[in-house]
């Protein structure tokens, strides 16, 4: 009676157990297969199996459907499509310039941004998260035109600060201006960009490797190599925080050899 009793009581127990067990095993697949590597692009596993050609016309499936040839590699399909979502749906100029920009062929990339823009010629157009006037200012900067990007650069920054204040900028659009402004021997301007920038993010490393940039420019080299060691302090900080990979901003990726080396070069110079 007594180990009827027992038993009675370990029941419910073990029953939460063996559910337990089942969910570590349940988790572990899980784990598994997001560990494991994408065959093709995220969203197209459903829709290919649905089959691409048989979708409704419409931005969105075509999207998917140029992201997924890109994903593949197959480009020369990829800007088949791309091309069409816009002769079809004008809207996606702007999400076909960005694919552009990241394939590096700026010329198209501006043509799609100028014609997103000309849709509504009086209004500063967002193209994902950033006004197309700031992706024009990338295409110019990429092809060397800096004059024409910090122009570009200023169209969204200076709207924007005197509507709601420098704190509603978003950093990298100030570090992307000052970028444009050391090469051409702007650094003082570069500075006060990257002071606003640092005040809506002072962990960055991208902001402190800049500083130390268009400090050097100036001569200033003790505050340039404070600069760099800063830059380096936080890369290995956010590198720590995400992955070994990561990167504050695609459009203006900096590595940890050239903050090595950039400290490298002030080692023996005299401040």
């Amino acid at each position: 009676m007594k180990r009827l009793f027992i038993l009675l009581w370990l029941m419910p127990v073990l029953g939460f157990c063996q559910d337990g067990e089942q969910y570590l095993r349940s988790s572990a697949s899980m784990l598994a297969n997001n560990r494991s590597i994408q065959k093709r692009f995220y969203y197209a596993e459903t829709r290919e199996q649905k089959r691409l050609d048989t979708l409704s016309a419409s931005g969105e499936n075509y999207r998917y459907r140029a992201l997924n040839y890109l994903w593949h590699q197959q480009y020369e399909q990829a800007e088949i499509w791309l091309e069409k979502t816009t002769t079809l749906y004008p809207r996606e100029h702007g999400f076909v310039g960005e694919q552009y920009l990241h394939l590096r062929d700026y010329p198209r990339a501006l043509a799609h941004f100028d014609a997103y823009d000309a849709l509504t010629p009086n209004f500063d157009d967002i193209v994902g998260y950033n006004p197309v006037s700031y992706m024009r200012g990338l295409v110019h900067r990429a092809t060397g035109n800096h004059q024409k990007a910090i122009e570009q650069f200023s169209v969204g920054i200076d709207s924007l600060t005197k509507k709601h204040g420098t704190e509603w900028v978003n950093y990298k659009h100030f570090v992307s201006r000052a970028v444009s402004y050391i090469a051409t021997q702007q650094a003082e301007k570069a500075l006060i960009d990257l002071e606003k920038a640092a005040k809506n993010f002072n962990r960055s490393a991208l902001i402190h490797y800049h500083r130390g940039r268009a400090l050097l420019q100036l001569g200033q080299t003790a505050e340039a190599r404070t600069a760099f060691q800063d830059a380096s302090f936080f890369f290995k900080a956010l590198r720590a925080e995400r992955s070994a990979d990561y990167q504050e901003d695609d459009y203006n990726p900096v590595y940890e050899p050239e903050i090595d080396e950039a400290l490298a070069n002030l080692k023996n110079q005299r401040p």
